[in-house]
């Protein structure tokens, strides 16, 4: 663990020489459940919070990388349910608490202008837990999936000092041997701080 901690106080101080401006950003984000993830959670998500740091190397291009948090939720009545050689018949509780953590690379358009779109890739790792709450059973997995997210936002900078930025990304982590792929859209919206 401390070594990963001083891999990336490294990789932020390497950003910092090299960038020639860089930028924090907070969101809120909204989720959509895709694919399998549909299938466990079918609701649209509304609890979502990000962390992201982002370096310009050119006038156009930044790398860097954010924390994100996901949460999915979704009650079923009168479902039934095999565990472990029972079968149990009842309410399901289903819940889904993803965590990306993801490095990035992005192409700004319009350079000099104060509305500038982008296009992103986001690749790393994404901790997930599930849940299933059957009565009194519980059913957790918590796998560690290998992530990309594509990206297409817009940085929006003002004369007063207040930045916004607000994107589309779609989250997909890899199946592992006990679970299926994780896949969603992120609606994101949030403040930018540019230093």
């Amino acid at each position: 663990m401390k070594k990963i901690f001083l891999s990336v106080i490294a990789v932020l101080f390497v950003f910092n020489i090299f960038a020639q401006e860089s930028f924090w950003s907070v969101t809120y984000q909204m989720s959509v459940p895709t694919g399998d993830t549909k299938n466990f959670t079918d609701k649209m998500s509304f609890r979502g919070f990000g962390i992201e740091g982002r370096w310009f190397v050119d006038n156009n291009i930044t790398i860097g990388g954010g924390a994100l948090w996901n949460v999915f939720y979704e009650k079923r009545d009168k479902v039934t349910t095999e565990l472990e050689n029972i079968t149990v018949t009842g309410t399901h509780y289903n819940y889904i608490n993803a965590f990306p953590f993801f490095v990035n690379a992005a192409y700004y358009f319009n350079e000099g202008s104060y509305i500038r779109p982008y296009a992103a890739m986001n690749a790393g790792v994404i901790y997930t837990l599930y849940r299933k709450d059957v009565g009194l059973y519980r059913i957790e997995e918590d796998p560690w999936k290998f992530g990309v997210a594509p990206e297409l936002g817009v940085l929006i900078e003002t004369y007063g000092g207040a930045n916004f930025t607000v994107n589309l990304r779609y989250n997909y982590g890899l199946e592992t041997d006990n679970t299926d792929p994780l896949s969603y859209f992120g609606i994101n919206v949030g403040v930018v701080w540019l230093y």
